[in-house]
């Protein structure tokens, strides 16, 4: 079993005049996972990364990074993407990479190589001795993830990392990310591009007003709605054949030669379509996309807490 890198335990952050920013949050992401974490503006994702950085204290709970329950001891195996990153544009970008490998305790030939190596890795080197001021948007994401990449960290904690950036520039970050996740990087992705988390991530949280309300395996929320799609001979309608049928009980819906049905009712409609000779040309679960797993668990929790109140 992998090691777990972040682990949170009943993990709870209130701040002044009863804002609760986050509530009981357990979490787990295993060395090597890519996690994306969802929620809406004042969700709690910020508060987060800010716990796990070290920058602010939980008011209760427990707090782990890659072994350190003192998380500003695991610093220099975390590197951090913050959502608008600040440079001095007056350096180039081989020159501030340099200055941040000093810094990290790189000197000479082993501080050029390291520049070199992560200039190539996110497509800069030719930029690399521009001044940062000539550098676009999207340059500018790329040389923050090279600089957070200085100390080659075990864990990568990124911010927004395509927000505001053109398709072409978002489409570079993506492969820079992906890339890494092969390395067997650990990746905590916060982002509001559900398409984005759903290429990048093997596993999600969603936030809302400080709860985590969902957390677990993309692959295993895509399929978790329990509908199936059945695709009727192009000749068939599916409204008729379920009336001959009787089987509107279980009909989710229809179009032409295609129904959807409830999972637990697939044994039944499957035998009544043999039994009819009914011909069948696919039949397929139906998995659904990130984004309606988000709407549909924030819906329902918005539903949920309306009722306790």
């Amino acid at each position: 079993m992998a090691s777990l890198v972040i682990e949170c335990v009943d993990l709870s952050k209130s701040y002044g005049r009863g804002v609760t920013a986050l509530n009981m949050v357990n979490l787990q992401i295993a060395e090597g996972a890519s996690f994306g974490l969802l929620g809406e503006n004042g969700a709690g994702k910020s508060t987060l990364v800010r716990i796990l950085m070290g920058f602010i204290f939980p008011t209760s709970g427990r707090v782990c990074v890659l072994g350190e329950e003192q998380v500003a001891h695991a610093h220099t195996l975390v590197g951090y993407v913050h959502e608008r990153p600040i440079f001095e544009t007056r350096f180039t970008g081989r020159a501030y990479l340099t200055y941040l490998g000093q810094l990290s305790g790189l000197w000479d030939k082993a501080n050029q190589q390291r520049c070199t190596d992560l200039l190539t890795q996110v497509n800069l080197l030719e930029a690399g001795e521009r001044p940062i001021g000539t550098y676009s948007k999207g340059m500018l994401q790329r040389l923050a993830i090279a600089q957070a990449l200085m100390t080659d960290p075990t864990l990568l904690i990124l911010d927004e990392p395509t927000s505001g950036l053109d398709p072409r520039s978002q489409w570079e970050v993506r492969q820079i990310l992906a890339a890494l996740r092969k390395q067997g990087k650990t990746l905590l992705l916060c982002s509001h591009d559900l398409t984005e988390v759903e290429a990048l991530c093997d596993s999600v949280g969603i936030l809302r007003h400080g709860n985590l309300i969902l957390s677990g395996a993309v692959s295993d929320l895509l399929l978790s709605q329990g509908i199936v799609e059945i695709t009727l001979a192009e000749h068939l309608s599916a409204r008729e054949v379920i009336t001959r049928l009787n089987l509107a009980d279980a009909l989710i819906e229809e179009q032409g030669n295609i129904l959807r049905i409830t999972e637990n009712a697939q044994e039944r409609v499957l035998e009544r379509l043999v039994t009819a000779h009914i011909p069948i040309i696919s039949f397929n679960p139906v998995n659904r996309t990130l984004e309606d797993v988000y709407v549909q668990t924030t819906q329902q929790n918005a539903q949920d807490t309306a009722v306790a109140l």
